[in-house]
């Protein structure tokens, strides 16, 4: 038995596949630990699992709430978000989840499953310790953003990491694209006709499938016709108009809504007639159940909609989300709206056309036909078991991870790799 630390931040989409996973690494006999917020504390021991919280449930509100305005395009206002990172303690953070990985790491029986982009702790760890170490991505944005997020990084927070680094002997990070992708293991919550379907994750990263965290069984009324459900997941990085809009379609073409929103302030102060209110609702049983669903376009959300082949229509708009609706798009399962096109008639048609789309004697053939090989595979739990595999293949590897070398990579690169990046050298240097 192994010690397996899953370690996570961020929001629904971001916590429950790791719960997931940490419930089949349970069940191959290891202690399972998962570091992240107060907030899923309940969820987490629902699972069987241990929880290591890494701040209250009330710090991890306010940094939501804290966090909204910077999150949707951090690099307008950079000086924000270092204040913001400085306001709630995100460096201190950083440095106490290292101290609890190093506090629960054995030698030889030790495995840090750590959130792809946002698992600095893990190979900080690793880079001391040998803790062995596989990132995780859960939305294919966090390898498209990469040279975004490392600017971001190197240039705005880069004081507050340093000093992080140099507390525990470590040097600064210059290249953070580099670090952020050093570990040997790279695991991607995702299929491969997903991964097809944009920019596709570098080679050597696993496409494990999507991997569900919202298992949560409960009751579902009995609706006499199927209602639209509403939802723009459980965070805050959310455009004020997107309940407003969704549930003025909703109404236009006459179809009652169920609209799931832990965070009343997005709404409207008074909903149209025919759309119902909850805080929230265990999808695992309502996707299959309702007639379409309107989303801000998440993974968790879309992977759970595909799942059921529950008809989809994105208002997608800031971080992964459009990203996300592009590729569903392209791969003929879903229709997206950017928020420049965010109208009560375009949205209203997108879900008339979805609705018709699932309609018994559909022209297409039915939505829900067509798509049921990607729904029994958005399904399956195959991904949780490939996912466990890996991690418990790095069981015994400790080593010490050291950066890759600046020269080496240079000399890794193509002749064409060469030709871009001297054109790009001479173009800085004429600046």
């Amino acid at each position: 038995m192994a010690t397996m630390l899953l370690s996570t931040h961020g929001t629904n989409g971001d916590v429950l596949p790791f719960v997931r996973i940490g419930r089949e690494l349970a069940a191959r006999g290891h202690d399972v630990v998962v570091m992240t917020h107060s907030w899923f504390a309940d969820r987490i021991a629902a699972a069987g699992l241990r929880h290591l919280p890494i701040d209250t449930a009330e710090g991890y509100d306010r940094h939501l709430d804290d966090a909204r305005r910077y999150m949707l395009d951090p690099l307008k206002d950079p000086e924000g978000v270092l204040a913001l990172y400085r306001r709630n303690g995100l460096f201190e953070l950083l440095a106490d989840e290292v101290r609890m990985i190093e506090a629960h790491y054995r030698p030889g029986e030790t495995v840090v499953v750590a959130r792809h982009t946002s698992g600095i702790a893990a190979l900080m760890a690793a880079e001391r310790r040998g803790v062995p170490v596989a990132l995780v991505s859960v939305t294919p944005h966090q390898y498209v953003s990469l040279p975004v997020l490392g600017n971001l990084f190197r240039r705005v927070l880069g004081q507050g990491y340093d000093d992080v680094f140099q507390e525990f002997g470590l040097r600064p990070v210059r290249d953070w694209v580099a670090y952020l992708t050093s570990a040997k293991t790279q695991l991607a919550l995702w299929p491969e006709w997903f991964d097809a379907a944009g920019l596709p994750a570098p080679a050597g990263v696993v496409r494990c499938g999507f991997v569900l965290g919202d298992t949560a069984e409960g009751t579902v009324p009995d609706w006499a016709e199927p209602p639209v459900l509403i939802t723009g997941g459980t965070g805050q990085v959310l455009h004020d108009r997107f309940y407003d809009v969704a549930a003025r379609a909703c109404r236009r073409i006459g179809r009652k809504a169920l609209l799931v929103n832990r965070h009343p302030s997005f709404q409207p102060e008074s909903l149209p007639d025919g759309v119902e209110w909850l805080p929230s609702a265990p999808f695992a049983s309502f996707m299959p159940r309702v007639a379409a669903v309107v989303h801000h376009g998440g993974i968790g959300t879309l992977a759970r909609a595909l799942s059921s082949a529950t008809p989809q229509v994105l208002l997608a708009h800031g971080v992964d989300r459009p990203d996300n609706a592009e590729r569903l798009e392209r791969a003929g399962v879903a229709t997206w709206l950017p928020v420049t096109h965010w109208t009560e008639d375009r949205t209203a048609d997108l879900l008339a056309r979805a609705l018709d789309s699932a309609a018994p004697g559909a022209a297409d053939g039915g939505y829900r036909e067509r798509i049921a090989p990607l729904a029994a595979d958005a399904a399956s739990e195959d991904s949780v078991r490939v996912a466990a595999e890996h991690a418990e293949a790095l069981i015994g590897t400790d080593a010490v991870m050291t950066r890759p070398d600046p020269r080496e990579r240079l000399a890794r690169l193509t002749p064409e790799q060469r030709t871009r990046l001297a054109a790009m050298a001479r173009a800085r240097r004429s600046v």
